[in-house]
């Protein structure tokens, strides 16, 4: 139970790496000019999760703190100061690039506040936290930046500027990373006993996390406690007692959580399931003082499905979903976003109609809303992603060159999500394995490339394991053991 509950947290956003952190980073450096965008690559360089692909504490760690940076730099540079408690950003870096010491690594913390507010002075702190050079930065003159109101259409040379640079960017990341990647069945008879004796170890470590858990739940009358965040699993204890404590001395104000679901995660809020988030790394007085005023927050909840339906009613009954393979979401935040992108299609709309050869109604297609610095693509599953500070002018052209691809990209996902389910079925019949799970952001296709190769895999090394499918190889503390989707068989 403790595995798979530590599974949704530590393993749902490290892999999204490859498939959105180059895109959202990209966001950011074409809002900054071009000089502290190149100041920004020496510190990408060293804490790119790819590069982490054997550690995978460290890489999810990275993961996490880049999104808030992302999220942090876009709002610097929008001058939309955050008015929450300022955030600490972890990031690990190697000690050395020698080969010997090549897995030690050191804990570097930046703090996130309102008293730097300079983008470029923010920059230089973090490359020298880092132990970086910050000679290059040092020469940037201070420069006009843009104003919040402006177009992402007015920045074409700054997006071919992106595109070739961090085109190079990820060869060079992803030629590291498969340079070490060794064949499936070797790996596999290196480290099959080790998974197995960790496995063994932490089975007494989740019996006791199942007991701390089922009591405090029974004790506060909650609805369930999960662990999702990027810490291991003796994090998670830490956190039960932690709330535990708070029980014995702020009972009353622990009230507020009577039938809730509690989450220990990456941020505090409220989640868009109405779900209590506590962030791991904050002190008790901070967590006692946000369930205070949850019924603040849940006041942000109750609105969210009048400006769902807002936005479906301006796009012609269009579906609102959330992603499916996407990080927890404050209620709050996302209730902004949503009034954002419906502001801005009726700013178009009292210019200019909607396109002749749009259908009269939209209700088979779906729209997913992001943050400021998310991207504009049609997922893997079929649905228009969009930044909320997107014009309504691009986000309607967008929509009327993709129609035909979001249509088979849903035809095609409803199809391999049952394919998906019944190779997993059989590799865990044929493979003797205890569990078989998966990143979120391994999509059906990718999985059913993964299981179709595991089924002509020898059963012998896969016997009793808890096989994770990702993007990288690792064994955990707790005996789960990751392989990357598209692993080499010889």
């Amino acid at each position: 139970m403790a595995t798979a509950l530590r599974l949704g947290g530590e393993m749902a956003m490290v892999a999204l790496c490859q498939a959105q952190s180059i895109h959202k980073f990209g966001m950011v450096r074409r809002a900054l000019s071009h000089d502290l965008t190149t100041a920004l690559r020496p510190f990408y360089f060293a804490v790119h999760p790819d590069l982490f692909g054997q550690h995978p504490e460290q890489r999810q760690t990275n993961e996490n703190s880049l999104k808030l940076l992302s999220a942090h730099l876009e709002a610097l540079y929008q001058h939309s100061y955050p008015n929450d408690d300022a955030k600490v950003l972890k990031f690990y870096v190697r000690e050395s690039t020698s080969a010997e010491k090549r897995d030690s690594f050191k804990l570097v913390q930046i703090r996130m506040d309102k008293g730097t507010r300079d983008p470029q002075r923010f920059i230089q702190n973090l490359l020298e936290s880092c132990n970086l050079s910050t000679d290059y930065i040092k020469t940037v003159k201070p420069t006009m930046q843009q104003k919040p109101q402006e177009s992402m259409a007015n920045r074409p040379s700054q997006d071919y500027h992106y595109n070739m640079e961090f085109a190079e960017f990820e060869r060079r990341v992803k030629n590291e990373a498969a340079s070490r990647r060794p064949v499936l069945s070797s790996w596999l008879a290196e480290n099959a006993a080790t998974a197995r004796q960790r496995a063994k170890e932490t089975a007494d470590l989740e019996a006791e996390i199942d007991k701390l858990k089922n009591v405090l739940v029974k004790d506060l009358e909650l609805s369930d406690a999960r662990y999702e965040c990027g810490w291991n699993i003796e994090h998670y204890r830490g956190c039960l007692k932690s709330l535990q404590r708070l029980a014995q001395t702020h009972r009353a104000e622990l009230s507020t959580l009577r039938n809730r679901v509690v989450v220990f995660a990456p941020f505090t809020g409220v989640s868009l399931e109405g779900h209590v988030m506590l962030f791991t790394g904050d002190v008790q007085s901070n967590w006692i003082d946000f369930i205070k005023n949850i019924p603040q927050h849940d006041s942000y909840l109750n609105v969210v499905p009048l400006y769902e339906l807002a936005l479906s009613q301006v796009l012609r009954g269009i579906q609102i979903g959330r992603r499916k393979f996407m990080p927890k979401t404050q209620a709050r935040g996302y209730a902004n976003y949503l009034m954002k992108v419906t502001t801005s299609l009726n700013d178009f709309l009292s210019k200019q109609a909607y396109p002749d050869k749009w259908p009269a109604k939209l209700q088979e297609f779906t729209i997913v809303v992001e943050s400021e610095a998310g991207p504009l693509m049609v997922s893997p599953t079929g649905q228009f992603i969009t930044p909320a500070t997107c014009p309504g002018a691009i986000l309607v052209d967008f929509i009327t060159q993709n129609m035909k691809l979001a249509s088979e990209r849903m035809t095609k996902y409803a199809t391999d999500k049952y394919l998906e389910q019944n190779l997993i079925e059989e590799c865990l019949r044929e493979l003797k394995l205890q569990a078989l799970t998966k990143d979120d952001a391994v999509t059906p296709d990718k999985m059913i490339s993964a299981l179709t190769d595991l089924r002509q895999c020898r059963p012998q090394h896969f016997e009793q394991l808890k096989l994770h499918i990702s993007h990288y190889y690792s064994v955990l503390t707790d005996g789960i053991v990751c392989i990357p989707w598209d692993f080499m068989q010889k």
